[in-house]
C-alpha cells in the first residue's frame, strides 16, 4: 500500500512539472533571441555547357528568426569562399559582389549573383563552390553559421530540345512530350517520369514534369520532378544519344503500396 502511494505522489509531481514547462516555455521564448542571416538552401546544382560562355546564377539568401520585429531597415551580409571549395575564383566562377543587402521592404529576402565561367574547362567536369557568411551588420541579427555547396557541372555541348514520342516498359503507353532548355543549362521535361504517373495510374492529369542534367551523354540521377519529393518517378540515371535523338532513363517509385517499382522510359525525338 505504501509503495502504491509513493508512486502515485511521484507521478503527480512529475506531471505537474511537465505541465509547468509546457505552458510557460513558449511564452518565455517568444520574441526573444537573435535573428539569423544566411543561405536559404544548403546546396544548389548548377549546370553549364563548356562552350566558353559565362552563365549567371543567383543564390537565395534570407533573414529569419524568432524576433523579426526587432530587426528593421537593412541587413548587410558579407560572403566569402570557403577553403574546402575545389572551384577556383577567376577560373570556374566570379563574384561581382561579396556583400549583399537584405531589406525590410523585401521581407529580408534577396539573391546573391555570381557567374559560372566555362572558358578553358574540358568537360565532363564537376567542381564544388562552397560559400559562407563572413559577417553580418544589422539590428539583432547574426550569421546562422551555415554554408551552401554549389555543385558546378560542366557539360559537353548538346541539344535535347524538341518534341518526343514517349513510352515506358511498365504499361507501354505512347504519347508526346516536349523538352526545352532552362536558363541554367539543364533541361525541362513536360513529363519526366516516362508518363508513368499519368499513363500507368489513375492520376491522368498529373504529368509529373521535371528537370534533368545531361553530362556528355549521361543523365545524372535526380528527384527534381513535381512529385519526386514523394518518391514518384525518381530518375536513377540514363543516357542521351544526340545522333539518334533517343533519351533513355531508369526510374523508381516508392510512394504507392506494393512498391518499390522500377521501369525504363524511352523518349524518341520526332
Amino acid at each position: 500500500m505504501k509503495k502504491y502511494i509513493y508512486i502515485l505522489i511521484m507521478s503527480c509531481t512529475f506531471g505537474a512539472l511537465v505541465s509547468c514547462v509546457e505552458t510557460t516555455a513558449p511564452e518565455d521564448e517568444y520574441g526573444k533571441g537573435y535573428n539569423l542571416a544566411g543561405f536559404v538552401n544548403g546546396s544548389q546544382a548548377v549546370s553549364a555547357v563548356a562552350d566558353g560562355s559565362e552563365y549567371a546564377v543567383e543564390v537565395p539568401m534570407q533573414v529569419k528568426g524568432p524576433a523579426m520585429n526587432k530587426t528593421k531597415g537593412t541587413v548587410i551580409v558579407n560572403i566569402e569562399v570557403d577553403e574546402s571549395s575545389t572551384a577556383i575564383e577567376g577560373t570556374h566562377f566570379s563574384l561581382s559582389t561579396k556583400s549583399i543587402e537584405l531589406t525590410e521592404g523585401q521581407d529580408f529576402l534577396s539573391l546573391l549573383p555570381l557567374a559560372v565561367m566555362t572558358q578553358g574547362v574540358v568537360p565532363p567536369a564537376t567542381f564544388s563552390l562552397v560559400l559562407k557568411v563572413s559577417n553580418v551588420d544589422g539590428e539583432n541579427v547574426i550569421a546562422n553559421g551555415s554554408t551552401i555547396n554549389l555543385n558546378l557541372v560542366y557539360q559537353c555541348p548538346a541539344d535535347l530540345s524538341g518534341t518526343y514520342l514517349v513510352t515506358n516498359d511498365s504499361c507501354n503507353p505512347s504519347f508526346t512530350a516536349t523538352i526545352s532548355k532552362n536558363a541554367d543549362g539543364s533541361w525541362a521535361l513536360s513529363s519526366a517520369d516516362g508518363g508513368w504517373l499519368h499513363q500507368c495510374t489513375s492520376n491522368s492529369t498529373l504529368l509529373n514534369p521535371g528537370n534533368i542534367v545531361e553530362l556528355c551523354g549521361e543523365i545524372l540521377p535526380t528527384s527534381d520532378l513535381d512529385y519526386g519529393g514523394l518518391g514518384i518517378g525518381t530518375i536513377l540515371g540514363g543516357s542521351f544519344n544526340e545522333v539518334t535523338g533517343v533519351l533513355t532513363m531508369e526510374h523508381e517509385e516508392t510512394y504507392f503500396d506494393g512498391g518499390p517499382r522500377n521501369w525504363t522510359s524511352t523518349y524518341t525525338r520526332q
